[in-house]
């Protein structure tokens, strides 16, 4: 009897062992992902000072300001490579001013200046082994649009014109969240002769309406 359970078991496992290899299941493979195109948007606060020095310490009594905006980023599938579309504004109270060589006269009218540039940028995020933390550069092409409004204004003195220029910037993210980051940037920007056609800008000789700002970012997306 025990030699007959031995001979059982010893033909079930040879049995076992007979099954051909093509019948067992073949490992899964996963493809390797691939990258693709990521959106994300981002809210911005930061300060803007002026190149116009003397012009806008005239006419608002300062040559800088809070400037506030937002907009869209795309990352694509070259490497770093991202392009970027954004918006902000600037907006200051003053008064109208009428200039004799170097003698300014407040005129007692009030007169509201407001900035707002749309920005595209592209540009290069570098990859370094620190992943939460991005660097990046860019520059790009900027629509200025500037107005002059005053409550009592006469025929052609309030202005609401835009003009052309470019920028040029650079900055680094930090990832909070793989959708979440915090970002700051350095932005030079230049418009050139938009300004010194007449009025307080010509006495002065200003006529870059550009300047430099830093920006905080809040952004969201991958």
């Amino acid at each position: 009897m025990t030699r007959r359970l031995t001979l059982a078991f010893t033909l079930i496992a040879l049995s076992a062992g007979a099954v051909p290899a093509a019948a067992q299941p073949a490992p899964t493979v996963r493809p390797a992902a691939s990258r693709s195109v990521q959106i994300g948007g981002y809210g911005m606060v930061g300060r803007l000072n002026l190149v116009a020095r003397e012009t806008f310490e005239a006419v608002i009594g300062k040559r800088s300001g809070p400037v506030f905006g937002g907009g869209i980023t795309m990352g694509l599938p070259l490497g770093g490579l991202y392009l970027d579309v954004g918006a902000w504004r600037f907006k200051q109270e003053g008064e109208r001013v009428f200039v004799t060589g170097s003698e300014v006269f407040k005129l007692g009218v009030p007169l509201t200046v407001t900035f707002t540039p749309i920005e595209v940028t592209a540009g290069w995020r570098f990859r370094l082994r620190y992943a939460r933390l991005v660097p990046y550069v860019g520059g790009g092409f900027t629509s200025y649009g500037y107005q002059e409004t005053s409550t009592f204004a006469g025929v052609g003195e309030d202005v609401d014109d835009r003009f052309t220029g470019y920028h040029i910037l650079g900055g680094a993210q930090f990832k909070l969240r793989r959708w979440l980051g915090l970002g700051a940037e350095f932005v030079w920007t230049t418009i050139p002769d938009a300004l010194g056609g007449g009025g307080v800008s010509q006495a002065f000789g200003d006529t870059n309406l550009g300047g430099t700002s830093l920006r905080a970012k809040l952004t969201v997306g991958r």
